[in-house]
Formats: C-alpha cells, structure tokens, sequence
C-alpha cells in the first residue's frame, strides 16, 4: 500500500492554495472551462482523464474542479526530495511504484467514493499528445467508475492563447483494455475539438 493520500494537513493547505490560486485565474481571465456541467459538482466516486503536456496541467484542473481529488499519480522520485515531495503531497498526488498497487489504490479510492485524475499517457508529452497505457482502462473496467474526459489547452508547446479546460459528458467504459483505451483517447480528442483555435484544428498529434 502506498503511503496515504487524503491527509488532513495537506488537504487544508491545498484547499489555501487552491482558493487563491482560482482568485487569480478569475482576475487575470486566466482559466476558461468549457462543459463546466460535466464536472462533479461534489465529491464522488468518479475518473477524470486528462491529456498532459506540463506539471502546471494538475493546478489548472484542481483550480477548475470544485471538490477535492487525488491525481493518481507520480514516480517515486519525485517524493524523494523534500521539496518536490512536499509540493506533490499539497496537490494530493498518489505514489506509483508498479501498475497493480496502481490499480489497486485508484479502485480502494473509486470504491471509497473519492473522485481521481488519471493522465492515461501516464507521463507528460509537451511536444503532443503520446500513446496511452491501459493503466487508467483497467481502473475504470475493475471499478465501474464512471469517467469524465478533459483536455486542457495551452500547456503543450505551440499552443497559443488563452488557457482552456473543456469537459466532456460522463460515462461508463465497456470492453476489454484495449478497446476502452481507444475509446478514452477519442474522447479525449473531442474534447480538444472543442477549445482549440480554428487555425490549428486541422493539426493532429
């Protein structure tokens, strides 16, 4: 079992942050968020999935959900140093050492009816969206947790504008790990559809 998420200490400051943080954005016009309905308006059991171009990607989408979530997750590494350990810990970032205590973290969480992020490239791409594992597909077969697709723009290099989260409507995977992989990227790609500008749509990554 990894080392838990969900403390109170970090919790609190995280909920510090994250106010002034959305005051900010609110001010400076720096955040839109597009299918905002889609969101969960409270915390319960539910995937978000994410494109991830940049580490700033999770304090936009923590800026942009309303109830708490666990970004699920981050190599050990970047636990080990006390800086980045302490930043990680604020954001509410789970420990990834290997794809079953991967798996069996998200669904003890799913199950517990705490809401996760999972990035299913599972590494960040600045450059473009990379090829996606089956990690974040055999968290939402074995939970039955209902998945919320996003991409966020302006984090991935040539993007240019203003910094858009666009959210697309629940639902529920069906099929085997490959199929619900693909189907998590062409939402994922809808998504997108819906945020980048008019010159670039015609761009693939």
């Amino acid at each position: 079992m990894t080392p838990p998420v969900n403390h109170p200490f970090f919790l609190g400051l995280r909920l510090l942050l994250k106010t002034l943080v959305r005051a900010w954005l609110r001010i400076s016009r720096g955040l839109a968020v597009l299918g905002r309905e889609h969101l969960p308006a409270r915390r319960r059991g539910c995937m978000l999935i994410a494109n991830h171009a940049a580490f700033i990607d999770s304090v936009y989408i923590i800026a942009a959900v309303r109830p708490r979530f666990t970004i699920c997750g981050a190599k050990p590494k970047y636990f080990e140093k006390p800086l980045s350990g302490f930043l990680f810990r604020t954001a509410n970032i789970m420990k990834v050492t290997g794809e079953d205590q991967f798996l069996a973290d998200c669904v003890r969480l799913l199950a517990a009816g705490e809401a996760i992020l999972i990035y299913p490239e599972m590494g960040r791409n600045p450059a473009g969206m990379g090829p996606f594992t089956t990690w974040a597909a055999r968290v939402a077969l074995e939970s039955g947790a209902p998945v919320i697709p996003l991409y966020l723009y302006g984090t991935t290099q040539g993007d240019t504008g203003r910094k858009t989260l666009a959210a697309g409507p629940p639902f529920t995977p069906s099929g085997d790990r490959e199929a619900v992989t693909a189907e998590f990227r062409r939402r994922i790609l809808a998504c997108r559809e819906l945020v980048r500008p008019p010159e670039v749509k015609g761009r693939t990554q």
